[in-house]
C-alpha cells in the first residue's frame, strides 16, 4: 500500500517511545495480552491508547512503534484486527494460519479504520454442537481471540446451560435421577436449548457438568474482558416432558415429537407460575455465569411447537417483563427461521428490546437482504452451512453488494450450523462485517491471497475468481454444499447424503479441475515456500476432494446403467472405479490435519475428566456426524463428514456391502430382503419426503460405528501435491476414454 512504509526488521525496533510507552491502566491490558498470543512477533512494538472521544479507531506511527486509538478495548482489538489484515498480511482461520509472510510496518500517516456494524453476532446453537462441543479452554481462547479481531460484539454461550438446569430443577423438587437424564451431552445441546430434545446422550455425568460450568463461566469471563457481550439463554418455559402439572400454577403445553424425540413441555407464559420460575431461572443463570447479560437468546415454539390455546402477543410480554426484571434493557434476539417468528408473537415484543437474527440460507444474488419484522431492528445471518458438513460453498455475490444502510439491519451475523470450513467464503463474512459499502472482488481475492498464501501469483487468483463465480454463487436457495454422494447412504439412484439437501449441481465441474490446476502449478512454480503451508495444502487438497466428489455424482449414473442392462462385467467395473474415488478421497483428507477424524475425537476425550466421561462425549459425537440418532432414519447422514478415516472405514464398507449385494443379484443369487419406510417430515420450516432402506447389513456398519475400534490418524499424512498431480491426471484420463 502506498501510505505503508517498507517492513521494518523487527530486531531494530528497540528505541523508546517517549510518551508513548504502553499505558499501565487495566482497560488495554486485555489487547496486549492477545496480542501476545496472536503474533508474539509485534508484541514489544504496539501501543494501545485508549481515546473515547474517537469515532473511529486511528492507527499511526510513533517513532519506531505503532499506535492503536480507539474509544475502548473492543475497538483497539478489532482496529488491530484491520491492522493484521491490511497491513501485515497476517491471516488466521479454522483451516490454517499463514504469518510466514508477516510484516510489521508503519504507516506514513494516519489510517482511520472504518466502522463495524454496531451488531455483528457469532453462533447458532447447532454450531455449538456440531462444531464446537469438544473445545477445551485453550481452543475457546483462539477462537474469542479470532471473534475479537474480526469485529464480533456479541457470542452465543451454551456451556454452563447444564449446571443451570440442575440448580433450577433441584430447588423445583424435580428428582435428581430424572434430572440427569433430561440433560443431554454437550453433542446434543444445542437442540435441547432449542426446545426440539432432551436427554440424548445422558445421562451426564456430574463432573462434566461441572466441567461445562467451569467453560462457560470462562468464555464468558474472557468475552467481557475483550470488550465483547455474551449472549445467554432466556427463559422461555421450558420444562422436563414429564414435569408435575400437580401444583403448578400454570398450563403445561406438551409440544410432541421432532424428528422422532420427544421434546420438553412449555409451561404457558401468560400462567401465573411462569414469572416466579423465570425469575428462579435468572437467579442460577447469573449465579453460574458471574454476571447478567445485555442479549438474551430463547425462542418459543421452535420447528413446529405447539401454541396451544397460548395468546402469543401476551406470550411475549411475558417472557420480556422477566427478562427485564432479571436484566433492565437488555435485548432479546429471536431467531427469524422457518415459520418463526410468529407475527403474533412479534407483536407483542418491545421494539426497543427486540433484535431478530435473520437466518438465510438464500445465498443467490438476488437474496433477499431488507426485512420487516414489524420495525424491529435485525442482524442479516448467514447460514451457509447444515450440520457442519465439509464441502465448498458460500454467497460470494450477496455478501459482496451486501448493503443494509438505508433498512432496519444493524449486523450481520455469522450463524451457520458447523462451521470449520470454506474458508474463502468465510473470510468475505469477517470482511462485510468491518467494511462499509461494496466489495470488489478483484481486491478480495488479491489481499486474499497475499495473506492466506503469502503470494501474489496470478494463477491463484484465477482460480479464485473461477470458484467465486462458480461454486461459490449458487444460483438457487438450498441448504448448503452439493453434498459428496460417497457419503450417502448406497442406493443406485443416490443424488445427496441428507434429507434436506438439494441435489442438483449447480456449477461446472471443470471449474474446479481447472481451479485445481492453477493451484497445483503455483504450488510447483513457488515450491515448499508455498506446499508446506498448511493454509495451501489444506485448500489444494479441499479442491481434490471436490474434483473426486465430481466424478463419484458421475460415476454412480453409470454402475445403474451397467446395472439396470444386467451387464455384470461392466457393473464390475465401474462400482469399483466408484469405489476407487472414495479410497483416492480418504487419501486427499489425510493430508490436512483439518481433515482427520482422530484429531477431532482427540478433542472430544480431552473434554471428560473421567474414563467414563471421555468414552461417552466420543460415542455422542460419533453417532452425530454418522446416524445423528441411535436408529437409522430421517436425520441419517445429516452431519455426515469427510474425515479420511470415514471415508475409508466408514463410507467405503457400506459402498462394498451394498455393491456386493448387486454383484450377487446379477448373479442370480438371493440377497438380503429390504424394506423401504417412506414418510414426510418437516424441519426448518419445510417438509420434505424421504425414504429409508431398513437393511441389517448396512445398519450394522452404520450403528456399530458409535464404538468401533477404528485405526484413526492424529497428524497428516501423504503428499497432496503428489495426489494431485495423480487425481488431476487420471481426471483428464476419464474425461477422454
Amino acid at each position: 500500500m502506498k501510505t505503508y512504509l517498507n517492513a521494518l526488521f523487527l530486531s531494530t525496533l528497540c528505541l523508546p517511545l517517549a510518551g508513548y510507552e504502553s499505558p499501565a491502566e487495566p482497560a488495554v491490558a486485555p489487547a496486549n495480552a492477545l496480542v501476545k498470543r496472536v503474533t508474539p512477533q509485534f508484541a514489544a512494538h504496539i501501543v494501545f491508547r485508549l481515546a473515547p472521544e474517537l469515532a473511529s479507531p486511528v492507527i499511526e506511527g510513533k517513532g519506531r512503534r505503532l499506535v492503536i486509538s480507539a474509544a475502548n478495548v473492543r475497538e483497539c482489538i478489532r482496529a488491530y484486527g484491520y491492522y493484521l489484515r491490511n497491513m501485515a498480511h497476517v491471516h488466521f482461520s479454522w483451516n490454517g494460519d499463514n504469518s510466514s509472510a508477516a510484516q510489521f510496518v508503519i504507516p506514513t500517516r494516519k489510517v482511520v479504520v472504518p466502522n463495524a456494524r454496531p451488531f455483528n453476532y457469532a453462533f447458532n446453537y447447532c454450531t455449538l454442537s456440531y462444531t464446537t462441543a469438544a473445545w477445551d479452554k485453550a481452543r475457546w481462547e483462539r477462537e474469542l481471540d479470532l471473534l475479537a479481531l474480526n469485529g464480533v460484539q456479541y457470542v452465543l454461550v451454551t456451556s454452563g446451560l447444564e449446571k443451570v438446569w440442575q440448580n433450577v430443577l433441584s430447588e423445583l423438587d424435580y428428582p435428581a435421577e430424572k434430572i440427569r437424564q433430561f440433560i443431554p451431552n454437550p453433542c446434543y445441546s444445542a437442540w435441547w436449548n432449542m426446545g426440539n430434545m432432551e436427554g440424548e446422550g445422558g445421562p451426564v455425568s456430574q463432573s462434566l457438568i461441572d466441567s461445562e460450568a467451569e467453560l462457560g463461566r470462562f468464555m464468558v469471563e474472557r468475552m467481557k474482558s475483550l470488550g465483547m457481550e455474551p449472549v445467554l439463554q432466556g427463559y422461555v418455559g421450558f420444562l422436563p416432558h414429564d414435569f408435575p402439572q400437580e401444583g403448578l400454577n400454570g398450563k403445561l403445553l406438551p409440544q410432541g415429537r421432532w424428528c422422532g424425540y420427544p421434546r420438553p413441555c412449555v409451561l404457558q407464559p401468560t400462567s401465573p407460575a411462569f414469572a416466579d420460575i423465570a425469575a428462579l431461572w435468572y437467579k442460577h443463570l447469573h449465579a453460574v455465569y458471574g454476571t447478567t447479560a445485555k442479549a438474551y437468546g430463547g425462542d418459543l415454539f421452535h420447528e413446529g411447537g405447539r401454541k396451544g390455546n397460548t395468546a402469543l402477543d401476551e406470550a411475549a410480554r411475558c417472557v420480556q417483563k422477566a427478562m427485564q426484571a432479571a436484566s433492565p434493557g437488555s435485548k432479546w434476539l429471536l431467531q427469524a427461521w422457518g415459520h418463526n417468528p410468529d407475527p403474533r408473537l412479534l407483536s407483542g415484543t418491545d421494539p426497543q428490546n427486540t433484535i431478530i437474527l435473520a437466518l438465510q440460507k438464500d445465498l443467490t444474488p438476488k437474496a433477499q437482504v431488507n426485512f420487516n419484522y414489524a420495525g424491529r431492528p435485525f442482524v442479516w445471518c448467514e447460514l451457509s452451512n447444515f450440520g457442519g458438513k465439509h464441502g465448498m460453498f458460500g454467497g460470494m455475490d450477496v455478501l459482496e453488494n451486501l448493503t443494509t444502510e438505508t433498512s432496519n439491519a444493524i449486523g450481520i451475523g455469522m450463524i451457520s450450523e458447523g462451521l470449520e470450513t470454506s474458508p474463502f467464503f468465510y473470510e468475505l463474512v469477517w470482511t462485510r462485517m468491518n467494511t462499509p459499502g461494496r466489495i470488489d472482488r478483484t481486491d478480495y481475492i488479491r489481499n486474499y491471497t497475499r495473506n492466506r498464501y503469502g503470494s501474489t501469483d496470478e494463477r491463484l487468483h484465477r482460480a479464485l475468481h473461477l470458484l467465486a463465480a462458480g461454486i461459490f454463487t449458487p444460483d438457487k436457495r438450498r441448504e448448503g454444499s452439493l453434498e459428496n454422494i460417497m457419503c450417502a447412504r448406497p442406493n443406485l439412484n443416490a443424488r445427496k447424503a441428507s434429507t434436506w439437501a438439494a441435489p442438483g449441481m449447480y456449477y461446472k465441474p471443470q471449474d474446479i479441475v481447472d481451479a485445481a490446476k492453477l493451484y497445483l502449478e503455483a504450488g510447483k512454480a513457488a515450491g515448499r515456500k508455498l506446499t508446506e503451508l498448511p493454509t495451501f495444502r489444506h485448500d489444494l487438497a479441499d479442491l481434490c476432494r471436490q474434483v473426486l466428489s465430481d466424478r463419484a455424482r458421475a460415476c454412480l449414473p453409470r454402475c445403474k446403467q451397467a446395472f439396470d442392462r444386467k451387464d455384470a462385467r461392466a457393473f464390475r467395473q465401474e462400482s469399483e472405479e466408484f469405489l476407487q474415488l472414495i479410497r483416492d478421497c480418504a487419501a486427499v483428507q489425510a493430508t490436512t490435519e483439518y481433515h482427520l477424524l482422530g484429531r477431532f475425537i482427540d478433542g472430544a476425550r480431552g473434554r471428560g475428566a473421567t474414563p467414563e466421561d471421555k468414552r461417552a462425549m466420543e460415542q455422542a459425537l460419533r453417532q452425530l456426524i454418522s446416524t445423528w440418532s441411535p436408529e437409522i432414519g430421517v436425520l441419517n447422514d445429516y452431519a455426515h463428514r469427510q474425515f479420511a478415516e470415514m471415508l475409508e472405514h466408514y463410507y467405503l464398507p457400506r459402498w462394498q456391502t451394498f455393491f456386493r449385494a448387486r454383484c450377487m443379484e446379477l448373479a442370480g443369487q438371493a440377497t438380503e430382503k429390504t424394506e423401504i419406510i417412506r414418510g414426510t417430515t418437516e424441519n426448518n420450516g419445510e417438509a420434505v419426503e424421504h425414504a429409508t432402506e431398513r437393511n441389517s447389513s448396512l445398519e450394522k456398519i452404520e450403528k456399530g460405528f458409535k464404538t468401533a475400534d477404528l485405526p484413526l490418524l492424529h497428524s497428516p499424512q501423504g503428499n497432496i501435491m503428489k495426489l494431485a498431480e495423480k487425481i488431476l491426471r487420471d481426471t483428464i484420463k476419464n474425461k477422454t476414454n
